[in-house]
């Protein structure tokens, strides 16, 4: 049985190597083709040299018995035995004689004559001939009177045999092998430099275009293969060389169009803040209405801004997913807050799905994903509806946006995710969007790894689906967390995390040396104070300008230590902080706002507004409960912020964080 099994796993893996390579089955082939081939013959005529020599053999004994058959039938008639030994000795002369045997009518043994020196053989050892006896008695008739029997010792014609068999085995073994290395390099001239182009293009697939390609210099079918391979080689480090450009070059782009919506927030928050100092203070209708209109554009200039930076952002790779579990609850909660006034202000019915499910995601990206979404459902359903709906399937939740709107020609489905694409929207209405939206969703789905199909019908509605994985039943149960959205600019959502009743507490934030007071715990005087610090002097003159036109005292500073000594030399005790993120190369905005916490001695309600920001600003500002805006920010919306950050209100439930990043 072991025997059995080793044999089976032998021939196994025997047949795995021939399976797998084809110089073994070409050399295997050609090897046994030639074996046979010579072999055959070879056996052929060994046997037929054989066959012929015990034929020879039994010819020149039947010919030994015509010698001495009449003189033996008369020595047998005659009853002489020495007379029939006599008439047998003539055998002597011939060659392989062993013996001959008289024997009577009734196979008695009448009279032997043995060559000297030989011993009895057996029958296989010898071929004997057999002749009849007669004699002619006296009335003249034939009489069959016994029978001569002759054997020829066949030893020495085996030995023979055998001797041609040797020569003919060895000189047939030698010429095979011969033939075999040659078979075999003739046959490897071919199967390794297939073979070894076999191996180049496998690497070059893998991406690696170092390999050196064989065989170039043949001038036949392979050498012609080989420079072909070459020429694919060099293609593919032409492409890679063009690929490694052409990402550098969106890598660029990336990073400029980055660079440059950053830029051009800044004169943007400005003209917000202007234009709406301008209207509020307008003389006449005329120039109210001059600056709204100046409004209306800022407000476009902001949207196409708030887009290009999200889309470069993505491009740049400088937004990552941090995957949680989250309850999409809140989720959909979160949307209907945001998204179902605009949809009902427009006449359309907006419902979201009544479902809880614990999922896998980054809530923030999701959120901005899906907003989009609805966002781009509500732009182009006149009438009707616009609901999202889930479901649950294999591990995963479909979530679906359907609206009732004009719908996508089925052509067009895959060119909606393009950037600038838009569908009815021909004279570039900038009510309807940019045609960003979309592109940006795709982008969003591939960090987060949330495919998004899409299907639609032509006058009738689409339905987009986003597929989300589940949350294991276990890790819902220990990772459950309740995600609370801080009061930020739509587009900068930042979620406030607060552990689960069953989740392990979290690690305490550094402290002050002393306790520190709220915001409650302050004396009141009846003015605000507000502290405003921007790097760019147009930002800080504007928002400085439209907070005091409100009726607030502002103290600006453009640097770190300008606004710390504001603090400290009693310039200001600010009731609320506007802080830019970027205030140098080493300075930012929520490090200067722990600062003052610690000068103060007061957790004070602050603002942080940036062009940029990643994901650890934003979580390590939900972390000290600090709003986050982007820019530019609305003048209604630092309006709202402001005057309740100043109002009367229970002390902050965030500990405040005054470490600085490492």
């Amino acid at each position: 049985m072991v025997r059995g099994r080793r044999v089976f796993v032998g021939f196994g893996m025997l047949f795995k190597v021939f399976s797998r390579s084809l110089v073994a089955r070409t050399t295997a082939s050609a090897v046994l083709l030639v074996s046979v081939l010579i072999a055959v013959p070879m056996v052929v005529l060994i046997q037929a040299d054989v066959r012929n020599t015990r034929a020879e053999l039994a010819i020149r004994a039947e010919m030994a018995t015509r010698i001495v058959l009449d003189d033996v039938a008369n020595a047998l008639w005659d009853l002489d035995p020495e007379e029939a030994v006599t008439a047998l000795m003539p055998l002597r002369s011939i060659d392989s004689f062993a013996e001959a045997v008289i024997l009577g009518t009734h196979g008695e043994r009448f009279a032997t004559f043995r060559k000297p020196g030989v011993t009895i053989l057996s029958e296989a050892a010898a071929t004997a001939a057999t002749v009849p006896l007669t004699h002619l008695d006296r009335t003249g008739a034939v009489r069959s009177i016994g029978t001569l029997l002759v054997r020829l010792d066949t030893g020495p014609t085996d030995a023979a045999i055998r001797h041609h068999v040797l020569v003919l085995g060895g000189t047939g073994a030698v010429t095979l092998l011969l033939v075999v290395l040659g078979v075999v390099w003739a046959t490897r001239g071919m199967t390794l430099p297939i073979a070894g182009m076999t191996r180049a293009m496998a690497d070059l697939a893998a991406g690696d275009v170092s390999v050196d390609v064989p065989v170039r210099h043949r001038d036949d079918e392979i050498g012609r293969m080989a420079k072909a391979l070459a020429t694919f080689r060099q293609n593919a480090i032409d492409l890679r060389v063009a690929k490694e450009r052409a990402e550098q070059a969106v890598a660029s782009k990336a990073k400029f169009m980055a660079a440059a919506s950053h830029d051009l927030r800044q004169p943007a928050q400005s003209l917000l803040m202007l234009t709406a100092m301008l209207r509020a203070t307008a003389p006449t209708p005329k120039v109210a209405e001059s600056a709204r209109k100046i409004e209306q554009v800022v407000m476009t200039l902001k949207q196409l801004l708030d887009e290009l930076l999200e889309v470069s952002r993505l491009d740049a790779g400088g937004v990552t997913a941090n995957k949680a579990v989250h309850e999409v609850a809140d989720l959909f909660d979160a949307l209907d807050s945001q998204y179902g006034p605009v949809a009902r202000n427009k006449g359309l019915a907006f419902a979201v799905p009544q479902h809880r499910a614990p999922v896998v995601t980054d809530r923030i990206l999701l959120q901005r994903l899906l907003g989009n979404l609805i966002d781009n459902a509500i732009r182009y359903t006149a009438s009707g509806q616009v609901q999202v709906a889930c479901l649950e399937s294999g591990g995963t939740l479909i979530v679906e946006v359907r609206d009732t709107g004009i719908g996508i020609p089925e052509d067009r489905l895959d060119a909606i995710f393009e950037e600038f694409h838009q569908i009815g929207n021909p004279e570039r209405n900038r009510d309807n969007g940019i045609g960003l939206g979309l592109s940006i969703v795709k982008r969003l789905a591939t960090v987060l790894d949330h495919p998004v199909k899409v299907r639609s019908t032509l006058g009738k509605g689409s339905v987009f689906s986003v597929t989300i994985p589940l949350a294991p039943v276990e890790t819902a149960a220990v990772e459950n967390v309740a995600v609370e959205t801080a009061a930020v600019e739509p587009g900068a959502t930042v979620p406030v995390v607060r552990p689960a009743a069953s989740a392990a507490p979290p690690a305490p934030a550094p402290t002050p040396a002393a306790p520190m007071a709220t915001l409650a715990d302050a004396p009141k005087d009846g003015e605000i104070a507000i502290l405003v610090i921007d790097d760019d002097s147009f930002v800080l003159s504007a928002i400085t300008m439209f907070l005091t036109s409100a009726g607030h005292r502002v103290v600006g500073a453009s640097t770190v230590s300008q606004g710390l000594r504001a603090v400290e030399d009693g310039t200001v005790r600010p009731d609320a902080v506007i802080a830019d993120y970027h205030l140098s190369a080493t300075e930012n905005g929520l490090d200067f706002i722990a600062e003052v916490w610690t000068r103060l001695g007061l957790r004070i309600p602050a603002v942080l507004i940036s062009g940029r920001l990643d994901g650890a600003v934003t979580s390590r500002a939900a972390e000290m409960g600090v709003i986050v805006a982007a820019k530019p920010i609305m003048p209604d919306r630092l309006s709202t912020l402001v005057e309740a950050m100043t109002a009367s209100r229970p002390a902050l439930s965030v500990a405040a964080d005054t470490s600085r990043p490492a």
